[in-house]
């Protein structure tokens, strides 16, 4: 068996994506009778998340070839799908094919979190009927993407985009995002659903930053 890679040096990819244009207003779904109380009449559409100076939210940034390379030097945080004020929280998160997802209800309601997988509907369906339940549940092996949807609560969808490795990211509500890479030449790639998605090839020296910027046209919108 060969040895795993080792990395001789680190630097860190970070940068900044942003949505040029003025964006669409949300689209806004009516709820039910029964959650208005706690969710309000309406629920907004988060597949597009635009904040000042056009900073894009949920952009999934991840390495092309992350499967080749050594393993990061530190693990991720447990990726944490929340349900509250009736939407999935975040709405799109990046996390390790095969491994686990937390689910937690913050709501005091009935909901259930179905994830898809390639053909299979229901490769997880997980009623969650209390407030601040939290159950973990694995995700499928195979790379790829996972839709989430909630039976009782309709508009309610997440997804979650998988890796067979553990160098991806997503931008926060300023934009931007922060990976710690080993030295050498990496392939960036940006995804978001709505948007063409982008590689970029960079060469990172060990304890250098290298910026990656990235900005999409509103008339690139899908």
């Amino acid at each position: 068996m060969n040895p795993a890679p080792t990395a001789t040096g680190w630097g860190t990819i970070e940068g900044r994506i942003r949505l040029s244009g003025t964006p669409p207003k949300p689209t806004l779904q009516p709820t039910t009778g029964t959650v208005v109380s706690v969710c309000g009449e309406q629920a907004e559409d988060r597949s597009l998340v635009v904040g000042g100076e056009g900073s894009l939210a949920h952009v999934v940034v991840s390495l092309k070839e992350g499967a080749a390379l050594p393993a990061p030097r530190t693990p991720g945080p447990e990726p944490v799908l929340d349900q509250k004020r009736c939407i999935y929280d975040p709405p799109v998160m990046a996390a390790r094919a095969g491994g686990t997802l937390v689910l937690r209800n913050s709501d005091p309601l009935v909901h259930n979190v179905r994830a898809a997988s390639g053909s299979n509907r229901s490769f997880f369906n997980v009623a969650m009927p209390l407030e601040g339940m939290t159950v973990r549940r694995q995700l499928p092996a195979e790379p790829g993407a996972v839709p989430i949807r909630c039976d009782v609560h309709p508009w309610m969808r997440s997804l979650v985009r998988t890796f067979d490795h553990a160098y991806f990211a997503t931008t926060g509500a300023d934009g931007r995002f922060r990976l710690e890479v080993p030295e050498g030449a990496h392939t960036v790639v940006l995804w978001h659903e709505r948007l063409p998605e982008v590689a970029r090839r960079v060469n990172v020296k060990a304890g250098e930053r290298v910026q990656v910027e990235q900005t999409w046209d509103v008339a690139e919108l899908k």
